[in-house]
């Protein structure tokens, strides 16, 4: 057998993709060719019985093609034998469906791990963090697992707030007995934001830290847009921000009252449920829909679940929990790491990608050919977040057999977005409802030219604000 043959650069030192290569070997196996018949052997030359016909169609992508799925269902069968055990364990005793425990389990390590995890694909570089909403009637349990799995970064903001706290007492202790003390002032590095305004998430995305946001109901989150708006510009503000948070585009604030902050490179995870009657009263909206807000979501709709009386259901042991926040933990302690992909991956997701372009650019539905295309940015978030719940947690390649799990769990959440979500926006939106005055307002905007809003305001019986701020959205 000939040796390995390692490349060097000029300085005799190994480059870049054979150190990559290495890495790669050690958890993909190498493709071997079948050996030789023996020369007595003859050959078979029959075609096999089952192969297909030729045709002059050129096959459709496997991952694009719905008629490949029998019941979609969020796959999780990549993940580490531990993790598995969890998924199950949480599913078996909350009553609940596997896909709401492995969603959840998608976003906790994601935000464990944070922004010191990230993987560069050219030209972008991605975060293990996205926008996830699970739906079912409330018999289906979406609170209860979310509350368990998320449960170990809440425990890990306690623990950073008591740090914090006693740091604090420190620092004001140094700044009395020393009034030229130039310390460092200490700072709460939080990572759960419950029904928070936008000024504190976005306080907390300053300090350079991933958050996530996570919402028993994201209906009430979505219909508090512009609630603690006071500059006029209602929620369109905040679903601006909201866009640009999760294409970790920086932006910056801009407070009278208070010093102007850049928001540099932020990331941040959602995630929430909701039930299915309310789909399209609260992502169907206009603002949301044509804003592409609603397209950036992963909808977690299981379709069939088998109900298990509670005298059945398997018991979550402590045990089990403590298995779970050691995952959780070393995520928190691992040291940054910048991964990279193997051959394979980069050419599965090129192909990937390739044929999502292809496929969103002949949709004659815009909203559709959104949803498909942005896939192509939800599958390396997908590809981290799947990788740090594998036995490759700390290793700095994602291979092709993860890209291809990456690619499976894509398959799941566009099916369901195309097939289960999209019906319910649009029949919301072809629901004729009662005219608001905000509606009226607006009507009169595009009929008439509004030389005053005061002598409107004066006239409609409102303040010249609220005819400023509904004009404005």
């Amino acid at each position: 057998m000939e040796s390995t043959i390692t490349t060097f650069d000029g300085n005799g030192q190994p480059d870049f993709l054979s150190l990559i290569n290495a890495e790669v070997e050690k958890v993909e196996p190498a493709i071997m060719a079948p050996p030789s018949p023996p020369e007595n052997q003859s050959i078979p030359l029959a075609l096999p019985k089952l192969l297909p016909p030729p045709t002059d169609t050129p096959a459709e992508g496997q991952h694009l093609r719905t008629e490949t799925f029998t019941e979609p269902t969020l796959p999780s069968d990549w993940l580490s034998s531990k993790v598995q055990d969890y998924i199950r364990t949480v599913s078996e005793s909350y009553g609940c469906p596997q896909e709401f425990v492995v969603a959840s389990c998608f976003l906790t390590a994601g935000i464990a791990a944070g922004k010191k995890v990230q993987l560069v694909t050219n030209p972008y570089t991605n975060y293990p963090c996205d926008f996830i909403c699970m739906v079912g009637k409330p018999s289906r349990n979406k609170t209860g697992p979310l509350k368990e799995v998320t449960s170990p970064l809440r425990e890990q903001d306690k623990t950073a707030f008591t740090a914090y706290i006693k740091e604090k007492a420190a620092y004001e202790h140094d700044k009395r007995e020393d009034k030229n003390y130039e310390g460092e002032q200490p700072v709460f590095h939080q990572r759960v934001a419950g029904d928070s305004s936008p000024e504190s998430r976005n306080a907390l995305l300053a300090q350079g830290d991933m958050i996530i946001i996570v919402a028993d109901e994201l209906k009430s989150l979505i219909d508090s847009f512009g609630r603690y708006s006071k500059g006029g510009n209602g929620s369109s503000a905040e679903i601006s921000q909201l866009l640009s948070i999760w294409s970790n585009v920086s932006f910056v604030i801009n407070r009278k009252s208070e010093d102007t902050k850049l928001v540099d490179d932020p990331a941040m995870s959602i995630i929430g449920g909701i039930q299915p009657a309310l789909i399209g009263k609260t992502f169907g909206t206009d603002a949301l829909m044509d804003s592409g807000f609603t397209q950036r979501f992963l909808f977690v709709f299981p379709d069939k679940v088998n109900f298990v009386k509670r005298c059945d259901r398997k018991r979550m042991t402590q045990e089990m929990r403590t298995r779970w926040h050691d995952i959780i933990d070393r995520l928190f302690s691992m040291e940054p790491l910048t991964l990279q992909l193997s051959h394979e991956a980069e050419q599965l997701y090129a192909e990937y990608a390739d044929a999502n372009d292809m496929k969103a650019d002949t949709e004659e539905d815009d909203y559709i050919g959104g949803v498909i295309q942005k896939m192509n940015i939800h599958v390396p978030r997908l590809a981290i977040m799947a990788h740090l719940l594998s036995d490759h947690w700390s290793e700095p390649v994602i291979t092709g057999d993860a890209m291809r799990y990456a690619i499976r769990v894509a398959d799941y959440f566009i099916r369901i977005h195309i097939e289960h979500i999209y019906p319910l926006l649009r029949e919301q939106n072809t629901v004729q409802r009662q005219l608001t005055n905000a509606d009226l307002l607006r009507m009169v905007k595009r009929q008439f030219k509004i030389k005053s809003q005061n002598s409107l305001a004066e006239a409609l019986g409102v303040s010249q604000q609220y005819v400023n701020k509904t004009l404005k959205e």
